[in-house]
């Protein structure tokens, strides 16, 4: 289904379906209008690479990854797989099914071409491709996990997640089953606010807990992850990262409809100790649910992206939650969906630089403990990837 709407931005250009770039539309609040004559995109059904050859021979060698520019595609080719899980999220007795995308490094450049939840394809991405051995110590991956925004899907910020692919990574993302473009609940319960973050947890439970046979098994380095989220997703990032949630203030508002078991799963908190540093984008701390001093029970850093033409308060987020370690960077001229499917007029390259380059580097950091110049560079704001950012860190 193709997506009209009045007043909105016209759908970018990206690597993704124009079916799925019109979904953008959707996603910013505009009201759609359906229009019947239009699907998925009609051309070619393979993924074509352009990746050096010399990383297509399994037998060549890779070199090292800390030579890498974060602010640049690694050597390998990205894959794609998906599956469903099926959890009970505390507060509730019935189970749960989330679907999880997985990307991953491949040392394929053709094959068949990724697709989104059924939404969109990604012809940067090969379906069920070969895993390639890791680079990393020990022959395991380093894991990042993505949450995405409302009426989103895993696959809304496909160029972050093969950001880290390309580099070696693993990159996992559910589809928070009744928050999605193809299933939204509407009115939206409250209990929302709390079960998006244990989709997040279950998500690495289910890759952790894959089958012997699997080539993942066993091999996925998820004591210490980094963790992002997109709009919607920078709620879920917070409670992720342990902020308390204020239950006393929103018993009665906003969860006047939660029952006495959702009060206690928000009283106990959704945290995930595996989860050392938190990319939230294009969004703010809900101190509707949170409070005023919730944040206070994070202790782990935070990378705060922004756009300029999308005010979300992150100005208020990042001068209320000291003295936690804080980075923000707000991006001159980004739309809220700069961190996702796109703006018009924006070049892929700069949000696949200013975006990519900044997570990676954060993620090389408090993942695998890198001090390179190449990420302190980036973090410290001393290498300006963009004359775009605005940065500030604490």
């Amino acid at each position: 289904m193709h997506v009209k709407s009045r007043a909105c931005p016209a759908p970018p250009h990206r690597s993704l379906s124009v079916a799925a770039a019109s979904v953008m539309l959707v996603l910013v609040g505009c009201d759609p209008v359906a229009d019947d004559d239009a699907g998925l995109d009609a051309g070619s059904d393979a993924a074509r690479i352009d990746t050096p050859a010399a990383f297509l021979d399994a037998s060549a060698a890779v070199g090292d990854w800390l030579d890498w520019d974060p602010a640049s595609p690694g050597p390998f080719a990205v894959g794609y797989r998906s599956f469903d899980h099926t959890y009970t999220p505390a507060g509730h007795t019935a189970p749960r099914t989330i679907h999880v995308s997985v990307w991953y490094p491949t040392l394929l450049s053709e094959g068949p071409v990724a697709r989104y939840s059924g939404t969109s394809v990604d012809r940067d991405a090969i379906a069920e491709a070969h895993l390639a051995e890791s680079i990393y110590e020990g022959g395991s991956y380093p894991v990042h996990v993505y949450s995405h925004g409302d009426r989103g899907w895993g696959g809304t910020s496909a160029f972050l997640m093969r950001r880290f692919a390309s580099h070696g990574w693993v990159a996992v993302a559910p589809d928070h089953t009744g928050n999605t473009l193809t299933g939204n609940l509407d009115p939206r319960p409250p209990w929302l606010y709390y079960v998006r973050s244990t989709d997040v947890t279950a998500a690495l439970d289910a890759i952790g807990a894959l089958p012997t046979s699997d080539a993942l098994s066993g091999r996925l380095a998820l004591a210490e992850v980094i963790a992002s989220g997109h709009s919607f997703g920078t709620h879920t990032m917070w409670a992720c990262a342990g902020a308390t949630f204020d239950v006393p203030s929103f018993a009665d508002d906003p969860c006047s409809t939660c029952t006495e078991e959702e009060l206690a799963a928000f009283a106990a908190g959704v945290g995930d100790p595996r989860i050392v540093g938190i990319i939230p984008m294009a969004g703010a701390i809900n101190r509707r649910f949170f409070g005023d001093t919730g944040h206070q029970s994070v202790s782990i850093p935070v990378l705060a992206m922004s756009g300029t033409a999308d005010p979300v308060g992150a100005d208020g987020q990042f001068t209320t939650t000291s003295p936690l370690p804080f980075t923000w960077i707000d991006i001159e001229g980004a739309c809220h969906q700069f961190f996702a499917l796109g703006c018009e007029g924006d070049a892929p390259l700069d949000e696949d630089t200013i975006v990519g380059g900044f997570a990676l580097a954060f993620a090389r950091r408090h993942v695998l403990g890198d001090d390179s110049s190449r990420v302190t560079e980036i973090l410290d704001g001393s290498r300006v990837l963009s004359d775009r950012v605005h940065f500030m860190s604490r």
